[in-house]
């Protein structure tokens, strides 16, 4: 329940609803100014004359005091007109003089004259209010015109005739109108009116907010789950969409997707580290525990044995020590290969005099094994960008697997393609040794494994040899690939772009 009174729609409907009432009431406010205003301007301009006709017809001043009968008379005329109208007569101050009103209703007994000389001067102005004698904060519409008379044959202005059009009668009125059942029907169709737009706008904001929902539920999900049980986001959102909504929830998918990725790869890797410290924790085991062993031999009996048994047990444990060592330099060096940042800086490189350089190192190991170590073609201009420090790791690795693989009469070749056209040196190195079994392949660049017709010759192979090889190739922008037939050899190869 929380959740929904707090949800966005809730407080867009909230606001909206807010709104309505408000606008509703001002509406209605402001209905009735403009309905009263523009009532007070027809009703003064229909009577803009009639104080003026009132002041014709009789003659309300006579030697120059007012005419109770004229005025008399003018007043049952006016009754007649409608009891909504009040006469008084002003002096030329504004001052009240006489009136037609009840004597203990009149507050004022002067009348401001500015409106009054405003309505003689432009009718375009109306409606326009005068102060009303009986409130003293009031102002109603009015009908006025001066009352003039002749002295010596000159018209002298001796008052004005001031008629407030609709009394506190007519206010009365007005007040039974307002209770009338026209007016109710009117609020009340407006109400409606209000209430149906106001139910169809809420629809029109949950069917737009219906996006923001479900990409809401998508984030919870995944936040929820989406790491723990490898799942992604269930809403199909369009990419190409004009609906920034449906755009922001495909990119929330493909930001969910990338980081579901990282996340199992960040976890693969890690199951991968734990099982390759298990390994290494083994191979470092059976090597230490020989070289302590052999130097407890030599420190225990080393004035007993001949200087030929001291150096043998001394040649045992450097070896030990020396596994140990390239073992560690490995582990170091895989971990180095594993930064996401590393870069190799690449020059120009002779590859078929690097390449046989490199087989100079083991020619000795090949002739004591019989084994031919040849390179195809031995052509010195042959130039590939590379990193010569990694480069030389991976020939030398790949070179060493195959060497501990063969037998006596087989033979290593390493063989450099002509360019492709798109400026790529194919590198393989093949041998015609024991294979790899077809279950195996998949899993041989894995750190630590070991196939299981492996050879593990004189205790050199870590099983990390392939696994840096082939991070080495793949920041060199190429891919280590291997075929074999079990029986018949292997050939490793990758490409490397021409200098």
């Amino acid at each position: 329940m929380r959740s929904f009174v707090f949800s966005f729609y809730s407080k867009l409907s909230l606001g909206l609803v807010f709104s309505f009432i408000f606008m509703g009431v001002i509406l209605l406010v402001l209905a009735q100014y403009l309905t009263r205003s523009y009532q007070n301007e027809v009703e003064q301009k229909l009577h803009y004359q009639l104080a003026a006709h009132v002041v014709h017809d009789n003659k309300l001043l006579k030697n120059g005091e007012i005419d109770h009968a004229a005025l008399k008379n003018a007043f049952h005329s006016m009754m007649i007109l409608g009891p909504s109208f009040e006469f008084y007569i002003l002096g030329t101050q504004g001052e009240i003089k006489t009136y037609s009103a009840d004597p203990k209703r009149i507050k004022r007994e002067f009348i401001d004259l500015a409106p009054v000389q405003q309505f003689f001067n432009d009718q375009t102005l109306l409606p326009i209010q005068g102060q009303d004698p009986r409130s003293l904060d009031k102002h109603k519409i009015f009908s006025a015109a001066p009352i003039y008379e002749q002295i010596k044959g000159e018209d002298v202005l001796q008052g004005y005739l001031y008629i407030i059009i609709g009394g506190e009668i007519y206010d009365g009125i007005v007040d039974l109108l307002q209770q009338s059942h026209i007016l109710s029907l009117a609020v009340w169709s407006l109400a409606m009116a209000m209430a149906f737009g106001l139910l169809v706008i809420l629809i029109l904001f949950a069917l737009l907010t219906r996006p923001l929902r479900r990409l809401t539920q998508d984030m919870q999900q995944f936040r929820q789950e989406g790491f723990a049980h490898g799942q992604l986001p269930s809403s199909k959102w369009q990419p190409n969409s004009a609906d920034e909504i449906e755009r922001l929830g495909n990119t929330f998918n493909e930001m969910a997707n990338t980081l579901n990725i990282q996340y199992q790869k960040v976890k693969n890797t890690d199951e991968l580290r734990r099982e390759l410290i298990s390994y290494v924790s083994h191979d470092l085991r059976t090597p230490l525990a020989s070289l302590q062993g052999y130097l407890e031999t030599w420190h225990l009996k080393h004035k007993e044995l001949s200087a030929l048994e001291g150096e043998q047990l001394i040649d045992v444990a450097m070896k030990n020590a020396q596994h140990m060592s390239r073992l560690i330099e490995q582990l170091f060096e895989l971990a180095h290969l594993d930064s996401e940042t590393i870069t190799l800086t690449k020059e120009p490189l002779a590859i078929a005099e690097f390449a046989q350089d490199i087989m100079q190192k083991m020619a000795l190991e090949a002739s004591n094994k019989q084994v031919t170590l040849d390179i195809e073609p031995k052509d010195p201009s042959i130039m590939v960008m590379a990193n010569i420090e990694k480069l030389e790791n991976v020939l030398t690795n790949l070179l060493d697997n195959a060497l501990r693989h063969c037998q006596a009469g087989d033979r290593i070749l390493l063989k450099v393609s002509p360019a492709t056209a798109a400026g790529q040196q194919q590198i393989s190195v093949k041998d015609t040794g024991l294979g790899i079994a077809p279950q195996d392949l998949p899993l041989i660049f894995n750190a630590h494994f070991k196939a299981g017709n492996s050879v593990q010759g004189k205790g050199r192979n870590s099983g990390l040899g392939l696994a840096i090889s082939k991070r080495i190739i793949e920041l060199h922008g190429s891919e280590l690939k291997v075929t074999s037939n079990l029986g018949q050899g292997t050939e490793f190869s990758f490409n490397l772009a021409s200098a």
